[in-house]
């Protein structure tokens, strides 16, 4: 082989490699010129050919001591590779390497600061892979006093593909701790050159108090939109909840009029008529839907009804189904939550809304307060919402995305959640959400302030403007170096958010309201607004502006603020 890196490992460590052969490249070489670990001269883990696909790899070390690792650069790509002690792997997180060169990168978690802090277009205060893509948040749970966040994952590129799940665990919901990867797709998709893999799920803490993961497995697809197979299925996880320890297929098939759809369950234990449900989302005769299923034991499943079908405004208008519905009990009541997938709004040009009903659940009967469905988000960027319990909050992360505008290319990942938001229930029995207001301890120091509402910013550190009193008509903009700028405006009594990317075409604009309080915040081109307590919220993710420069207030005779606090934020990295 041509290069070697000799470094000490401790006995159980473990390694988890995908690779596969570089693209132009043959296996003409002999079996052992890929990829080894040795330990002196005996050769204890060896990739002795690679196939022209990506292929998972892992090597648990059994001795203390010095490790060899060996490889050809010229013949193999490995785009995710790290090395964890299960023993720490909670506290210390995994390590992850990099082959370059004659090299081996060793990136630990002391290092992960000053990893984040260099990518421009990275978000400090939000979750985000180290590396690669991410979307939907899974799984998410607190065992033990910690936090737990699973996600949708492509190991291998910044692209969408066969689906992961990765894991993260954190003390406060900000500061994170990157785990080995924990749901792999039942096979090899990539051999297979199929999409698929392990799709969204959720935790479920069974009345025994033991932990159980439900989860949708797409079977090998070979078209993004249609004659696809999802399947639903259950994991137990291991000690430390690092890998799967058993699996049961749970559903295979859905209900008449269902097809191809049927997907991200959510379950739940009704402790007071001991009997287990759950909610997928899928559609029925082409209608968006929310599947309700029974059990008396958690294993066998039964179709009881349809929980929630959209009206065919939806169908008509490009919604092909429900994607993960979450349900929950809150303050008394029982909340609804869905996105509609492929929906774009005639109003407004807007597509894949969230929204809620909030209503009560009797019988299995779900009976929304209102017949109108609540906007969740004005600005479409908050996509995939998933809730937990936790420390008597009901603590809700989703997906930032930006259907309109693709991510620059060049970056070693793609996809961030949202800041960390608390739900709760208004006087009128609407959703609302704030963040967790763990963020404040992140806060570094004040803005300065050339004029009582013209704030300078530090450019890479995250922002909040706060303010309250009567702020019908105010404007808000926040400026980049470069001149481009982002604008929060009430106009004709709604909120409305554009950023540099926007051609006017799709208008992201709130419900009407009555503006009272509102709290921006702004980090590397990330954008959430949270109006009167989280009745009204907006996400916008925009990659022109990733550096603030100042923010401005604009104001009308007729406004009056009573508050205002300008912060800027140090990393949730650091």
């Amino acid at each position: 082989m041509k290069e070697r890196v000799e470094f000490v490992a401790k006995r159980g460590m473990r390694f988890e490699i995908w690779a596969r052969q570089k693209p132009g490249k043959s296996n003409a070489a002999a079996a052992d010129e890929t990829f080894a670990f040795r330990v002196g001269d005996r050769v204890v883990y060896r990739i002795a050919a690679l196939p022209p696909y990506f292929q998972f790899y892992t090597y648990t070390h059994h001795v203390d001591g010095p490790l060899t690792l060996e490889w050809d650069d010229s013949t193999i790509e490995i785009p995710l590779f790290y090395s964890f002690d299960p023993d720490n792997v909670a506290e210390k997180g995994v390590t992850f390497l990099e082959l370059r060169d004659d090299r081996v990168i060793a990136r630990p978690k002391a290092s992960w600061p000053e990893w984040y802090e260099c990518d421009p277009n990275r978000p400090q205060l939000r979750f985000s892979p180290f590396q690669a893509w991410m979307n939907d948040p899974n799984g998410l749970c607190f065992i033990d006093g910690r936090y737990h966040l699973f996600y949708q994952f492509h190991p291998v590129e910044a692209e969408w593909g066969p689906m992961h799940w990765g894991h993260a665990v954190s003390d406060d919901l900000y500061h994170w701790t990157h785990l080995p990867v924990f749901l792999h797709p039942e096979e090899n998709l990539w051999s297979l050159g199929a999409t698929g893999g392990a799709f969204s799920g959720s935790a479920f803490v069974g009345p025994d108090g033991k932990l159980s993961f439900f989860y949708t497995e797409r079977l090998p697809a070979y078209d993004l939109y249609k004659d696809y197979k999802e399947v639903q299925k259950k994991v137990v996880p291991s000690a430390g909840l690092l890998r799967p320890e058993a699996s049961q297929l749970v559903l295979v098939d859905g209900p008449p009029g269902s097809a191809h759809d049927f997907r991200d369950p959510k379950v739940w234990y009704d402790q007071a008529r001991g009997i287990y449900r759950m909610v997928l989302g899928a559609a029925i005769d082409g209608d968006p839907a929310v599947l309700l299923y029974g059990s008396e034991d958690g294993a066998g499943w039964q179709f009881l009804s349809v929980l929630y079908r959209a009206p065919e405004h939806f169908r008509r208008h490009g919604a092909r189904c429900v994607e993960c519905p979450d349900f929950f009990e809150l303050d008394g009541r029982f909340v609804l939550v869905m996105g509609f997938v492929g929906y774009t709004e005639p109003a407004t040009g807007r597509h894949n809304l969230l929204y809620a009903q909030v209503g009560t659940f009797d019988d299995d009967r779900f009976m929304p307060s209102a017949s109108t469905l609540q906007e969740l988000d004005f600005g479409t960027d908050f996509y995939a919402m998933q809730s937990f319990r936790a420390r008597d909050r009901q603590i809700a992360l989703a997906w930032l995305f930006n259907w309109e505008f693709r991510k620059p290319a060049g970056s070693p990942y793609s996809g961030e959640l949202s800041l960390p938001r608390v739900l709760g229930l208004d006087a009128q029995l609407r959703l609302t959400m704030v963040p967790d207001e763990g963020y404040r301890l992140l806060r570094a120091r004040e803005l300065t302030r050339t004029s009582p509402y013209h704030f300078i910013c530090e450019p890479t550190r995250p922002v909040e403007l706060s303010l309250s009193g009567k702020l019908d008509g105010i404007c808000i903009v926040g400026r980049g170096s470069e001149g481009e700028s982002f604008t929060l405006v009430h106009d004709s009594g709604r909120l409305a958010l554009a950023i540099a990317e926007d051609a006017g075409d799709i208008k992201y604009h709130s419900v009407p309201l009555s503006l009272e309080q509102l709290t921006l915040f702004f980090d590397r081109g990330v954008i959430e607004v949270f109006a009167n307590g989280g009745v009204v919220c907006g996400t916008r993710r925009t990659y022109k502006i990733t550096a603030l420069t100042s923010v401005e207030v604009t104001l009308s005779d007729k406004i009056r603020i009573d508050t205002s606090e300008a912060w800027s934020y140090e990393s949730a990295w650091m």
